[in-house]
């Protein structure tokens, strides 16, 4: 029977760092036993130096600092103020350099001149509006107005003009029938055609002759210069029907482009 050798095998001992403690020395090989591990590395340590870019200049500055002293003084003790005091009072006109006043008066410059007016001139026109000018006065102003809804059984009240649409209300006096119509006509191309919107029903009011209705009218944002929106409002029943035109000329919106501050007395209600 083969049996392995005890002398072919070395034992192995672990390191116990008797030996790192050794090699461990200061730069001459004196060993310092007050230093840390960290702190013996950090004190072999030098910080990095360039070499200067200038050798001369640097040389000559070195000598130069080292013969000079900082030194700090103040105005008094050289004969000055230490602070320099002004006056002003609010009666007394402010005196300006001539140079101050050359500049202002030159500026800004003839182009930057010419740039502003155009700037200003683009920004007003954004400030235009394009909007339905009512050429009629709101039939509910009128002091006959229930009158006219006794006689006709249809009127108009009023509208409300916004940027979109026009919004408005129609008096109508129905008797005797359960089926009706109440609702609005209007063109945009001098009737070459037309819509119709059906206007819906309000809740009833104490001491108002007819009933009430609400409708909306919705117009392009954009229409030809001086063009107008014509409307009529209707009623129908099973039996009849009723309109209201103002009297044969419609009612008629006139399209014009204005100010944001100029005021249209007739635009709402």
């Amino acid at each position: 029977m083969y049996e392995p050798a005890l002398d072919d095998h070395k034992s192995v001992q672990p390191n116990t760092g008797s030996n790192m403690s050794e090699d461990v020395q200061q730069n001459g090989g004196e060993f310092e036993d007050d230093l840390e591990p960290e702190d013996m590395y950090v004190k072999d340590r030098r910080r990095a130096k360039s070499l200067p870019a200038y050798p001369e200049q640097a040389s000559l500055f070195n000598e130069i600092s080292q013969n000079c002293r900082k030194r700090v003084k103040f105005a008094d003790a050289l004969g000055l103020n230490l602070a320099s005091v002004k006056h002003f009072s609010t009666t007394e006109d402010p005196e300006i350099p001539s140079t101050v006043l050359n500049r202002l008066k030159s500026f800004p410059p003839q182009q930057d001149r010419e740039f502003l007016s155009d700037l200003c001139g683009s920004f007003k026109s954004t400030l235009t509006m394009n909007r339905l000018i009512p050429t009629f006065k709101m039939p509910v102003e009128s002091r006959d107005f229930e009158t006219r809804v006794k006689q006709y059984y249809i009127a108009l009240e009023n509208i409300t003009i916004t940027e979109f649409d026009v919004r408005g209300q129609i008096r109508a006096l129905i008797l005797g029938s359960t089926k009706k119509e109440v609702g609005v006509r209007y063109t945009f191309n001098e009737w070459l055609s037309f819509v119709d919107a059906q206007a819906i029903p309000l809740p009833s009011e104490d001491n108002v002759v007819g009933e009430r209705f609400s409708f909306t009218m919705y117009t392009p944002p954009f229409l030809d210069p001086n063009a107008y929106v014509h409307f009529a409002v209707y009623s129908r029943t099973d039996d009849c029907e009723f309109w209201d035109n103002n009297e044969g000329k419609n009612y008629s919106l006139k399209y014009q482009c204005l100010s944001p501050f100029e005021s249209t007395p007739l635009h709402t209600t």
